[in-house]
């Protein structure tokens, strides 16, 4: 029986090829079936690279991850507060009634830029532009509307002033005292304006004579 196909390049493949070759000659020689056919062996040689299989419409190629996107921040449009540098502060013209006097205080944008004001400022009743308060200061009415105004350069923000006459109290309880002028803070200010503004004030702290309201745009 001949072999043929086999091709030898190592002594160590030889030596197995000659192997396998033996077994293949004496099966070859004696052995067949009830039908007469031989049995056929193929034989693969030790390393010999394996075929890598191949996918007619298959791709490696995998789907790039959308770019990541950063939200663009919009600046600011809220104005800063107003500063007393900004406003000229003013009062309107008083108002009484049972018992009272009623008092517009005016916040109006002398600067060249829109600035804001909100919720409440101070007011006391003083005898001169540095003098100490006389009684107790305004206390806040009307807490639930207040709210950020802001004035454009020339728009006014006003608030009321309530002011409750001394003579509504006993002498011995309000221990009245001449006053000439209002000290006016504006909203989140430490610095005051003085105003002109004649009054009677209550020396004694426990008599509250002053209300102010929260600043709310004019007109």
């Amino acid at each position: 029986m001949i072999l043929t196909g086999v091709t030898i390049t190592t002594p160590a493949l030889r030596v197995a090829a000659g192997l396998a070759l033996g077994a293949l000659a004496l099966a070859g020689c004696g052995s067949t079936d009830d039908a007469g056919t031989s049995t056929t062996a193929t034989v693969t040689t030790a390393g010999s690279p394996d075929a890598t299989p191949s996918y007619a419409g298959s791709s490696s190629a995998q789907s790039s991850p959308a770019p990541s996107t950063t939200p663009s921040t919009t600046p600011s449009t809220t104005p800063s507060r107003c500063t007393i540098e900004d406003l000229t502060v003013s009062l309107g013209p008083s108002e009484g009634a049972a018992g009272s006097t009623y008092l517009p205080v005016r916040l109006t944008n002398t600067s060249k830029a829109s600035c804001r004001v909100q919720g409440f400022g101070g007011v006391s009743l003083v005898t001169s532009p540095r003098s100490e308060p006389v009684g107790a200061p305004a206390d806040r009415t009307h807490r639930g509307e207040a709210t950020a105004v802001v004035l454009r350069p020339g728009a006014t923000a006003e608030a009321t002033l309530q002011q409750t006459n001394a003579d509504n109290y006993p002498t011995g309880t309000c221990q009245p005292s001449r006053t000439h002028g209002l000290r006016v803070y504006p909203p989140d200010e430490t610095h005051s304006v003085y105003l002109r503004h004649a009054a009677t004030a209550c020396g004694r702290t426990a008599v509250h004579l002053l209300t102010l309201t929260p600043y709310r745009r004019a007109g």
